[in-house]
C-alpha cells in the first residue's frame, strides 16, 4: 500500500477508525482508567459501525425505491451519488487527492487552534468527498502541481472550518447546547430549511384537533410510523410499474409482499442507525473533551447528520420524504426546462433531507417543516445542474456530487481562480 492509499483508505478514510482514534486520545489525556480507555475507543467505534450498518440496510431498500421511481417514471438523467463520482475522482487524482486530505486535515486544525472557530471536522468520508471534487474542478485548471495542491488543501481545510460554524446557531436550537456540531457538506441546506422555518415560528402553541387527538396515538411508536410511511411510499410508487415489471425486479414477488419487505427493511436499518449514533454520542463527547482542554482549547466534534436525528426521528422521515418530493418537483422543473434533468437520489434526501426535516421541526414546527423540507428537496436537485459543467475533468458521467456544499464551493472556488487569473495577466 502505497502513501496515497494510506491516508486515502487509512485513517483519514475510515470514520470508524478516526472517531475510535479521536476517542482514544481524549482519554489518554484525561488520563481515564485502563478499563475505560478501552471501553471509550472501542464503544466510539462500535457505535459507528452500527450506524453504517443501519445505512447499509436503509441504503439497500432506498435503492430499491430508485430503481422503482426511475422504472415507473422513464425518467434517464444524471443521479446524485458522492460515492460514485468519488470512485472516479480518486482513478484519475489519487495523490492529488490524498495531499489534499493530509494537508487541509493540517491546516483545519490549525485553524481551530489558533482562531475562534473551533470546530474538528471527524466526518472522514465527507473529507474524501469535498477533496475529490475539489481536485475533479482544480485538475482541468492550467497551474503548477504545487498551486493545486496550496489550493485544494486550503478549501478543503476551510470548507471544514465555516461549514460546521455558520451552521452551528440551528443546531444549538435543536440540541440545546453546544456539545457537537455537525460536518456534512450540506450547510448551504440546513441553513436553507432553517430560515425558510423560521418565517412559520409561531410564540403560540394550537390546541390539538379532535381528529389529532385520535390519531397521536398511532404515532406513538416512531418505528412504526417510518414502516407504514415507507410501505405506503413503496405501493405508491409501484402502482406505475406494471405488474410483469415488479415481477422481473423483484424476482416474482407481489408489490404488496415487496413494499411490506422492503418498508421494515428500511425501519430494521433506521432504528440501528439511531443506536449506533446514541452509542458513538455517549463515549466520543466525554473523550473528545480531553482534547478540548489539551489540544485544541474549547473544540467541538463536528459529526455527521444522523446525529441529529434521536432529537426528532419523526421529523427526520417526514423531512426525508418531503425532501424527495421536492427533488421530484425540480426534476420535473429541469425536463420542462429542457435542462440537463437530475434523477433525485434518494439515499442523499434522506440523510440530508432527514437532518434539514429534524432542524425545520424544531424551528418552525409542522408548517415549517413542510415546507423547509419542500425547499430544501428541490434546492439540492437544481443546485448541481451549476457544477456539472465544471467537472469536465472526470469525463462524462451519469453521476454527480450530491449535497449543496459541493455545488456552491465548486463555484465559488471556479469565480475565485478565474479571477485571479484574469488580475494575473
Amino acid at each position: 500500500m502505497n502513501w496515497t492509499q494510506l491516508i486515502n483508505k487509512g485513517m483519514l478514510g475510515e470514520p470508524a477508525f478516526l472517531l475510535g482514534f479521536i476517542a482514544l486520545l481524549g482519554l489518554l489525556l484525561q488520563r481515564a482508567p485502563l478499563q475505560k480507555i478501552i471501553n471509550g475507543t472501542i464503544k466510539t467505534m462500535l457505535g459507528y459501525i452500527l450506524l453504517q450498518i443501519g445505512a447499509s440496510a436503509a441504503g439497500s431498500s432506498l435503492s430499491n425505491l430508485s430503481a422503482i421511481v426511475q422504472r415507473g417514471f422513464q425518467v434517464i438523467g444524471i443521479i446524485p451519488h458522492n460515492e460514485t463520482v468519488t470512485a472516479l475522482a480518486q482513478i484519475n487524482y489519487g495523490q492529488e487527492i490524498a495531499i489534499f486530505m493530509l494537508i487541509g486535515m493540517i491546516l483545519h486544525l490549525c485553524i481551530a487552534r489558533f482562531t475562534p472557530i473551533k470546530y474538528v471536522f471527524l466526518t472522514g468520508h465527507h473529507m474524501l468527498f469535498m477533496a475529490s471534487m475539489l481536485a475533479g474542478l482544480l485538475g482541468v485548471l492550467p497551474m503548477p502541481k504545487w498551486q493545486m495542491y496550496a489550493f485544494g488543501s486550503l478549501f478543503l481545510a476551510l470548507s471544514m472550518s465555516f461549514g460546521p460554524a455558520v451552521l452551528q446557531p440551528y443546531v444549538r436550537r435543536v440540541t440545546g447546547g453546544n456539545e457537537f456540531a455537525i460536518g456534512h457538506f450540506n450547510s448551504v441546506g440546513y441553513l436553507l430549511a432553517g430560515f425558510i422555518a423560521t418565517l412559520f415560528r409561531s410564540k403560540e402553541q394550537k390546541p390539538a384537533s379532535e381528529w389529532l387527538k385520535h390519531v397521536q396515538p398511532y404515532f406513538q411508536d416512531h418505528m412504526t410510523v417510518i414502516s407504514v410511511f415507507t410501505w405506503v411510499l413503496f405501493l405508491v410508487s409501484g402502482l406505475f410499474i406494471p405488474v410483469e415489471g415488479i415481477g422481473e425486479m423483484f424476482s416474482g414477488r407481489h408489490l404488496i409482499v415487496v413494499s411490506t419487505i422492503q418498508a421494515v427493511w428500511f425501519a430494521a436499518g433506521v432504528f440501528i442507525i439511531l443506536s449506533g449514533v446514541r452509542m458513538m454520542l455517549a463515549e466520543i463527547i466525554p473523550a473528545f473533551h480531553g482534547i478540548a482542554e489539551k489540544v485544541v482549547p474549547g473544540a467541538i466534534p463536528a459529526l455527521d447528520c444522523p446525529a441529529l436525528f434521536t432529537y426528532s426521528p419523526i421529523s427526520a422521515i417526514v423531512g426525508f420524504l418531503l425532501s424527495f418530493a421536492g427533488g421530484l418537483i425540480g426534476m420535473t422543473v429541469l425536463a420542462n426546462v429542457q435542462y440537463t434533468i437530475i434523477i433525485p437520489g434518494v439515499i442523499p434526501h434522506f440523510f440530508s433531507g432527514g437532518a434539514a426535516g429534524v432542524i425545520a421541526y424544531k424551528i418552525g414546527g409542522r408548517r415549517g417543516l413542510i415546507t423547509a423540507s419542500l425547499c430544501h428537496g428541490f434546492a439540492i436537485t437544481v443546485l448541481p445542474i451549476f457544477l456539472i459543467p465544471l467537472l469536465s475533468g472526470l469525463g462524462f458521467i451519469r453521476a454527480t456530487f450530491a449535497d449543496s456544499d459541493f455545488a456552491i464551493v465548486g463555484i465559488l472556488v471556479h469565480e475565485l481562480l478565474q479571477l485571479i487569473a484574469s488580475l494575473l495577466e
